[in-house]
């Protein structure tokens, strides 16, 4: 994420006042030294780019793949989770600040399923905030875990959604991988995907295991890992 500022500190200052962390947990890029120009023409400000440390947590993206829609909603009970309800306002409190500062206007439903804890904003040009293939998203939902359960021996697993991105998708990438796979039994040849995070290489994978003639299996180096849809070899 970027900050500016008149001088690099207060860059630095917005970043820790806007994600509600301390220096140390962040590693900090200086993008733009300030500049005054020439009688005030051309002057710049200092402008940074900033993520957070890496911080072990009890789950990874790759735990969570399907998310049902909200009619499958399971309300939350405060009263029988004190502890619960601390956590999810330390969420929703943090993540309403920096969508806030991020200059987005949006409601936040938030309901239970399973073991997670969905928090789906909603709102005009929300889905901006979602990325190239939800990569902003998982990046905001990664900040939100370690900000909701630092300094704490137990977690509760958040998964932020936007506009539903997250059903969409799945629903886009399990089509993609049917299709995929009549090629490759219709050409008999292997089909390369692009490169994808864990979380839709997994849903590529479940889309496919019950099909008894397709094999999947990721190929190449993390960071660009991607998946390889062909045919099992036949007994």
């Amino acid at each position: 994420m970027n900050f500016k500022g008149k001088t690099v500190d207060q860059a630095i200052e917005t970043a820790l006042n806007s994600l509600g962390v301390s220096k140390d947990e962040l590693d900090i890029k200086i993008i733009q030294e300030p500049s005054k120009g020439i009688l005030g023409i051309g002057q710049k400000e200092a402008k940074i780019e900033v993520s957070l440390k890496e911080t072990p947590i009890d789950f990874t993206i790759e735990d969570v793949v399907r998310i049902e829609p909200e009619t499958e909603e399971i309300s939350i009970d405060f009263e029988q989770s004190p502890e619960k309800k601390k956590k999810i306002d330390k969420a929703t409190g943090f993540l309403k600040e920096m969508i806030n500062t991020l200059g987005y206007q949006v409601e936040y439903f938030i309901r239970e399923d399973q073991n997670f804890v969905i928090i789906n904003l909603k709102g005009k040009n929300a889905g901006k905030l979602i990325g190239k293939r939800g990569e902003t998203l998982y990046a905001i939902q990664y900040i939100v875990n370690i900000v909701a359960n630092r300094n704490d021996d137990t977690n509760l697993k958040f998964l932020v959604d936007i506009e539903d991105f997250r059903i969409q998708r799945e629903k886009t990438l399990t089509n993609l991988a049917n299709k995929l796979a009549r090629q490759v039994k219709t050409e008999g040849k292997p089909v390369s995907l692009e490169p994808m995070n864990p979380l839709e290489r997994k849903i590529i994978h479940m889309a496919l295991q019950k099909d008894d003639s397709i094999l999947t299996t990721s190929d190449g180096e993390e960071g660009h890992r991607h998946i390889v849809i062909s045919l099992k070899a036949q007994d």
